[in-house]
């Protein structure tokens, strides 16, 4: 028998292999472009993240290394039935989002909003992100008990055309195992909302005060009074707690908060709703950073430049300051 026909049986079997992985990386939400550039002179690499309910990329995922630490980047379109359109998420010097969706729908309609387009630094051993980034300054998991003080400073801005910026925020994870699979109750996410549009209705979320702490804004100390809820399950009986520290002023441009003064004040807010819960059992896990949005009639066109990005003094995104 000839070996020709082999040859080709075998490599017929061999090219289905590779479409075969391909179709598998598409379902898995691999939707990711590499792309060389120039910025200013400097080769730079600029990573886009698409995320788009055609090629089932809602939680396409990126971990890009720079300055001696990483970040998982994901549009995290976790409301996301159906749209046309997608959501670009392009980093090289700083990082731009783009959201241009139309006829969207949502998986779970009773819930204004569509996505969270953001970066992510620490671990979460919960889907979608799964992973732990490289870290340096803070490192993650961290005992609530030997936290060490820090701010954080972010110089962002935001764009809108259509549709509703429910807020640009920090989206925090305390946990008493430092590695869970999925969240539960009583593990806690805590969102600062440095701006928002949108709010939060009474029921579910309970108002129990609020924090003065002193902001920078673009070099100019202010005081800003946090209007603070809790939320006593998320999505379920079983559901984790939510804090939610709601800024008295609209926060845009280079903003400094102490970050981990508001992550210890909300196990002071949470005892008014759960007097037994203390933060010695607890870790931080992760920070993420992005901006939650909701469309209007089904279509969103807004998004955010976020210029840079610096915790407890090290650079997560863009340039150094």
């Amino acid at each position: 028998m000839s070996r020709k026909p082999i040859l080709v049986v075998i490599a017929l079997i061999a090219l289905a292999i590779i479409v075969f992985s391909l179709l598998i990386l598409l379902r898995l939400g691999s939707s990711v472009r590499v792309e060389g550039a120039v910025s200013n002179g400097v080769g730079v690499r600029v990573v886009s993240v698409i995320g788009r309910y055609q090629s089932d990329s809602a939680y396409s995922m990126v971990e890009v290394y720079g300055n001696g630490v990483s970040v998982f980047v994901s549009p995290l379109l976790w409301n996301m039935a159906y749209s046309r359109g997608l959501v670009n998420m392009t980093l090289g010097n700083y990082l731009h989002v783009s959201v241009d969706l139309r006829d969207f729908r949502k998986v779970n309609p009773s819930i204004p909003v569509d996505g969270y387009p953001s970066v992510m630094y620490g671990q979460e051993c919960w889907p979608p992100f799964a992973g732990r980034t490289v870290e340096s300054g803070i490192a993650l998991p961290a005992r609530i008990a030997n936290m060490p003080n820090f701010n954080s400073t972010v110089y962002y801005t935001i764009y809108q055309v259509d549709g509703v910026v429910d807020d640009f925020s920090y989206d925090i994870w305390l946990t008493e195992n430092p590695c869970p699979t999925n969240l539960v109750f009583p593990d806690i996410e805590i969102m600062v909302w440095l701006y928002h549009e949108g709010h939060l209705p009474s029921p579910p979320f309970i108002e129990v005060g609020n924090l003065t702490v002193t902001v920078y804004v673009n070099g100019k100390p202010i005081k800003d009074a946090f209007i603070v809820y809790v939320l006593p399950h998320t999505g379920s009986a079983s559901g984790w707690i939510g804090v939610y520290y709601v800024s008295g002023i609209q926060l845009v441009g280079r903003v400094t908060i102490p970050l981990s003064e508001l992550i210890r004040d909300s196990f002071n807010f949470i005892n008014r709703v759960y007097p037994s819960i203390t933060p010695s059992s607890y870790y931080l896990d992760a920070i993420q950073l992005g901006m939650e949005f909701n469309d209007d009639n089904g279509t969103a066109i807004l998004g955010y430049t976020l210029y840079y990005w610096e915790l407890n003094n090290t650079t997560l995104i863009g340039q150094s300051h």
